[in-house]
């Protein structure tokens, strides 16, 4: 997609801290952490939201997920956001890896 920031970033055209890449999958650190680890994680095909899946990409970024959760030694401590409908601020799917300290104590995702 033309003006979308994630298909951007897969295309190289916007820099990002790359902590994971496969042929279907890129993972890169969130410009606006709200934990001490927070990565994206985002297929490399453009599929705007949830809602638009039609292939196997969850297993595909599930699968990047546990190896970045295994290399980066979180196992014991992680957790998965993905956002949908008016809480998806960007129109390509994607969820958030976070782990460790987060940085607002009153922050709902701290509390469940």
């Amino acid at each position: 997609m033309v003006n979308c920031v994630f298909c951007k970033i897969v295309d190289k055209k916007l820099p990002a801290s790359v902590e994971y890449e496969d042929e279907s999958v890129l993972a890169f650190k969130s410009i606006e952490p709200v934990s001490e680890f927070h990565i994206l994680v985002i297929p490399k095909k453009h599929i705007p939201t949830f809602m638009d899946i039609k292939d196997d990409v969850i297993l595909k970024m599930t699968k990047a997920s546990q190896e970045i959760v295994r290399v980066k030694k979180i196992i014991n401590g992680y957790k998965l956001v993905f956002n949908g409908g008016i809480y998806q601020a960007i129109p390509h799917l994607h969820w958030h890896l976070l782990g460790g300290k987060f940085f607002d104590e009153n922050d709902i995702l701290n509390k469940t």
